[in-house]
């Protein structure tokens, strides 16, 4: 699972703007439990917990959204629970509608979100699934850069590697985990799994279904 990062001083990414396109903060649990299909409590327990919404409109209508964890999270493929340090924001829970995918959105509410929490933030994280093609393109068109990957290690214990240097190091202060001295398993979600893992994963392609959780190792 790749973990990408943005510092607020970083070179701004060049991103035309969508028409009709706007992002805004959403502070109303009910609201964000419509939209995502969760319980008015569970939003509220979010918020409570320091996370913070944003909803992307477009044409007046929501089109997308994510949280920005600024005390604490987690990240729940690795079953990983971390304090977020002050200064420090984790990006999580993106979600595009079917209907407004491939216009360009994902990356805008990254970038949009940047801009607006680096009033108190300076470093940004952002991890997604390898398999997701889509989400780590939007990633990198947001201005993020993937300086280490997340699994797990030979004991099955959630790990860090960098990807760049010193990558694993920055990120392991941040999470609190530790660095892997060997190579981590190349299929978080079979290794998590305790399932075989197919040749392609092996080799490092893995070939899951992000969206369908009970795919593992699609052909």
């Amino acid at each position: 699972m790749p973990l990408a990062t943005r510092h607020r001083h970083d070179a701004a990414p060049e991103l035309a703007p969508l028409p009709g396109l706007v992002v805004r903060p959403e502070t109303d649990a009910g609201a964000m439990a419509a939209l995502q299909g969760r319980t008015e409590g569970e939003m509220a327990a979010r918020f409570a917990d320091g996370h913070r919404a944003y909803v992307a409109w477009g044409q007046g209508a929501p089109a997308a959204w994510g949280w920005v964890a600024t005390r604490s999270a987690r990240i729940g493929e690795l079953d990983a629970a971390f304090a977020v340090p002050s200064g420090e924001r984790y990006l999580w829970n993106f979600v595009t509608l079917k209907s407004h995918r491939g216009l360009g959105i994902y990356p805008r509410l990254l970038d949009a979100i940047v801009r607006a929490e680096s009033a108190e933030a300076e470093r940004f994280w952002v991890a997604y699934a390898p398999e997701n093609h889509a989400s780590g393109a939007g990633i990198r068109k947001a201005g993020f850069a993937t300086v280490a990957e997340l699994s797990f290690d030979a004991a099955g214990r959630p790990a860090l590697r960098a990807t760049a240097h010193g990558g694993a190091a920055v990120a392991a202060q941040t999470l609190g985990l530790p660095e892997a001295a060997e190579a981590l398993a190349a299929c978080w979600r079979c290794a998590r799994a305790a399932k075989p893992v197919a040749m392609s994963c092996r080799a490092g392609e893995c070939r899951c279904d992000y969206q369908r959780p009970e795919v593992v190792c699609a052909a």
